[in-house]
């Protein structure tokens, strides 16, 4: 009987996973920004976090939870707390390309590294179009760019 498990890779050295940590906001930005992972250890490590389907699973909850939550009546909503304000009205703009982004992050076999770090940056980012008022991108047009980076094909 062949074995067909899935092979883990060895556990990357603490100190490593500890730099990931911390750098993590700039790591997925420059992932984001189409940095090659096989360049630096910690990109590579950060790039395999973001697109293991853990992860990928919670960027897509997420993007569904923030769905749900801009949707809700005002009536319905609770306070915000510590959590940033929702730009409800430009997620509803984007709603029907961020649910084809939760798709892609929920049933894509493997998924490019530049596509998880704008997801990760997207609905982590309290700077985000998500949240920010200010953003220099729409959500929209941010959606977009995920939804692109998701289909591109995987590098070799």
């Amino acid at each position: 009987m062949a074995n067909t498990e899935k092979r883990e890779q060895p556990a990357a050295p603490l100190r490593l996973r500890l730099k990931v940590w911390r750098e993590r906001v700039q790591l997925d930005a420059a992932l984001a920004a189409g940095a090659d992972p096989a360049l630096d250890s910690a990109l590579a490590l950060r790039a395999r976090q973001l697109t293991d389907p853990t992860s990928r699973r919670a960027l897509a909850n997420a993007i569904t939870n923030v769905l749900e939550a801009a949707g809700e009546p005002a009536e319905a909503r609770r306070p915000e707390g510590s959590r940033p304000p929702l730009q409800r009205e430009a997620i509803a703009t984007a709603r029907d390309r961020l649910m084809v982004v939760a798709d892609q992050l929920r049933r894509r076999a493997a998924i490019p590294a530049q596509g998880a770090a704008l997801a990760s940056l997207l609905v982590w980012d309290s700077a985000s179009p998500l949240y920010s008022p200010i953003a220099e991108v729409s959500v929209l047009a941010w959606a977009q760019t995920l939804a692109e980076s998701l289909a591109a094909p995987l590098p070799s």
